[in-house]
């Protein structure tokens, strides 16, 4: 038996780590390789060319550079053997840390818990329990602790047990409490507002109530009743509500929840809160099982009595409409991945159990198919990367029979968010610079993911360090075992293998600096690597004399600082908690000036120009052959500039698909989609057309071939005219009478063109 870490981002500076007791679990040591043309500078470097370049430079560059190495700063041990840790970095330039670990029951509640603070970045804790709680002799039991979106040094922990909550304004130098009031609620969840810092929704499952604080829980008010614990209730994202001060929640009738027909009606309130404000939502909506609240987007699932399951969805919060999503299986769940600009990403599963994603137009109510049989079990394997506008990676089962359960899985990788995709490329090398036998579609890169019975890194990026992935895969026709690290610096495009076995990594100083360490799959160890190219190259540091099982590589989110926090246990036998921290500065001899600095593009190697998304962007990277500090003030310039439409810019309209598994083939008419004939409308005379695509949600392009992909006016009972062309163009020929515009949402027959949106990048 042995422990496993699994950690999670859980919000702004709050990161989860979950120990799990697994019994003869296989270690699932794996192997993964390297890749092709990197952008430097001007334009591209095979991986000879810039490893030539590098080792040129590796003589000036190491003369220049400190000869220092890293350091360990701090080493802790927590002493109570608990399964479970939660770690909250305040961020905002301050060094506290709060760990709170705790065992459970079988049921999920605290059977023990113990709350840590560090103040120097992880290099000391101290238990803090008795500061929140001098008198009571009796140690608390702390299910979770909350904090404030819009003030990350404000802290609420809430003792159910005591009904009291402590608090702390700032990282914990003073606490306070309060005794709930009315001391007859037991809330069990509470949610911060994400405008006011004081105010707080609670939920009591004792007795199916939602309370309110304004004033940081020194009292509540009870705002409904009937709102069980599977029942969701959210603020209002800040940006989608006039005043943000409006309470979305599903209430249930307590009268047929009797008779055994269990729906509930989604409502709002405003504040001051309570029934004098509370109103439907849409009384349209009627009765359904839960609702998700996303950006512009409100998305309600809806059972009828013959069991067929809808989706429903509110745009800019206007009343629902009914989503059309183009299959002709029948509709069991729906998860909705993720937002982009003015798009929405919904996975579909459907009768049979296997899993479609379908990407929407900006109103989130057309719907087009995207990816067939994506991987989901207990996880999904979707992500989306951060850094890279429109970039995302999926697993897919290759299948052909009904039953996707032992079928083979394939990764593929996407530069406009799901309009096409495509297989991702081999290196060219491996990681000891020997040729790679393997070229796309019979071979290319695979990755393991969120479903991965490892549970690895999964894919990762983030934000601070634009371009830069790092992922666990095999090469192959699809994906096999024991997988190698691998690393793309131009945001998925090309990719080089890096490490042989299973890491655990992480970025720090904006991404200057990649760290890996060996994780719970290997033996334990003792050994940490370090890049400061981007994983060209490794340096190798001891950071604990006492061999280790690592399970998680912890930073501050953002990545700004140099400091990187080791979460595991020490070989010896023991299962306390042991926290490492590395400081990384000494290995810096110098900040980074004008002259260390390159401007990198983004790039889709299906195109022969620069752009993704309709927008060419340059942003600023740190080069590869210097060693410098960023800076935990580091701001990356990022400059945008339209380009020209051309086909990468354009996805299959509703009632459109590329047919099988083809990932690079025409849009065609799907006949699984029935669409209406506009000439059926009486006094109809003309109607728009669908070329069969429609421009990517957030795409931003202009001119060049929009108007062979946009939808164009037409007449009825002939022939409709061919959609407008050029000498040189290769346009769609998928055109058909009986398409509409996915732009034109009513019932109302348009009757000109509709113009394309153009809108800038955030």
């Amino acid at each position: 038996m042995f422990s496993v870490l699994v950690l999670t981002v859980i919000g702004s500076g709050l990161a989860l780590a979950k120990i799990e007791r697994l019994q003869d679990r296989a270690p699932g040591i794996a192997e993964l390789t390297w890749e092709h043309p990197h952008a430097v500078g001007d334009r591209y470097f095979t991986q000879e060319k810039l490893l030539s370049s590098l080792h040129e430079k590796q003589g000036q560059r190491d003369r220049r550079q400190s000869s220092s190495q890293p350091q360990q700063s701090g080493k802790f041990e927590f002493l109570d053997g608990y399964h479970y840790g939660l770690i909250h970095y305040s961020g905002s330039e301050s060094e506290v840390i709060f760990v709170l670990t705790f065992n459970t029951d079988r049921y999920g509640y605290p059977t023990a818990t113990n709350l840590y603070k560090s103040a120097d970045y992880g290099r000391s804790f101290e238990n803090i329990e008795a500061q929140l709680n001098p008198e009571e002799p009796d140690p608390l039991l702390w299910r979770s602790f909350y904090v404030s979106p819009g003030n990350l040094n404000m802290l609420v922990f809430a003792s159910f047990e005591t009904s009291r909550i402590y608090y702390t304004l700032n990282e914990g130098q003073l606490w306070d409490h309060h005794d709930f009031d009315p001391p007859t609620i037991n809330p069990r969840s509470m949610k911060f507002s994400p405008t006011e810092d004081n105010w707080i929704l609670a939920h009591d499952p004792t007795n199916e109530r939602i309370y309110v604080s304004t004033n940081l829980g020194q009292s509540w008010k009870m705002i409904a009743e009937n709102v069980d614990q599977s029942s969701d209730y959210q603020w209002d994202e800040p940006g989608w509500d006039s005043d943000g001060s409006v309470i979305y929640f599903n209430q249930f009738d307590p009268e047929d929840r009797d008779r055994g027909n269990y729906t509930v009606s989604l409502f709002t309130q405003r504040y001051p809160f309570g029934a004098e404000t509370q109103q439907e939502f849409d009384p349209n909506l009627g009765r359904h099982e839960d609702f998700f609240l996303l950006g512009p987007y409100i998305f309600a699932q809806k059972t009828e009595d013959n069991d067929d399951t809808h989706l429903l969805v509110s745009y800019n919060r206007q009343p629902f409409q009914a989503a059309q999503i183009p299959t002709p299986y029948d509709h069991r769940s729906y998860i909705v991945s993720h937002i982009e600009e003015r798009q929405a990403l919904v996975i579909v599963q459907h009768e049979g159990g296997f899993y479609n994603l379908y990407l929407s137009e900006e109103t989130g109510v057309y719907f087009s198919l995207s990816l067939r049989d994506l991987v989901v079990d207990y996880a999904i394997d979707l992500e989306r990367i951060d850094g890279v506008n429109g970039t995302m990676i999926a697993n897919q089962y290759v299948r052909d029979t009904p039953d996707v359960t032992d079928a083979p899985i394939r990764t593929l990788l996407t530069l406009d968010n799901g309009g096409n995709w495509e297989l991702i490329h081999p290196p060219d090398l491996d990681v000891y610079g020997n040729p790679v036998n393997c070229e796309p579609p019979l071979c290319s890169l695979h990755f393991d993911m969120d479903t991965s019975a490892y549970a690895r890194l999964g894919v990762f990026s983030t934000e601070s360090a634009p371009g830069i992935i790092i992922a666990h895969g095999t090469l192959g026709d699809t994906l096999s075992s024991n997988p190698d690290l691998y690393i793309s610096r131009d945001g998925g495009v090309t990719w080089h293998e890096t490490l042989s076995g299973s890491y655990g990594a992480n970025v720090l100083d904006h991404g200057g600096i990649i760290v890996a360490v060996n994780d719970y799959h290997q033996v334990s160890s003792t050994v940490l690597k370090y890049s400061c190219n981007e994983g060209l190259s490794w340096n190798s540091f001891t950071f604990t004399d006492s061999a280790m099982v690592i399970y998680g590589v912890i930073t501050e989110p953002g990545e700004h600082t140099t400091n990187v926090s080791l979460y595991g246990i020490e070989s010896s036998g023991s299962r306390n908690w042991v926290v490492v921290t590395v400081d990384f500065d000494p290995i810096f001899s110098r900040d980074c000036g004008d002259d260390d600095y390159y401007d990198w593009l983004p790039w889709d190697d299906r195109s022969d120009t620069d752009c993704i998304l309709g927008s060419s962007i340059v942003i600023e990277r740190r080069n590869i052959t210097t060693c410098c500090r960023n800076g935990r003030d580091y701001v990356r310039e990022t400059q945008y500039s339209i380009c020209e439409c051309n086909e990468e810019d354009f996805e299959c309209d509703y009632g459109y698909a590329k047919p099988g598994e083809d990932l690079s083939g025409l849009c065609v008419k799907d006949p699984d989609v029935e669409l209406e004939d506009p000439c059926d409308n009486e006094g109809t005379t003309t109607y728009i057309a669908s070329t069969g695509y429609r421009k990517i949600a957030g795409d931003v392009c202009q001119g060049g071939d929009e108007r062979l992909y946009a939808p164009y006016e037409a007449e009825c009972c002939r022939t409709p005219t061919e959609p407008p062309t050029t000498a040189t163009n290769t346009a769609p020929t998928t055109t058909t009478s009986s398409s509409t515009s996915s732009k034109w949402l009513s019932s109302e027959t348009p009757t000109t063109t509709p113009t394309s949106s153009s809108g800038g990048k955030k």
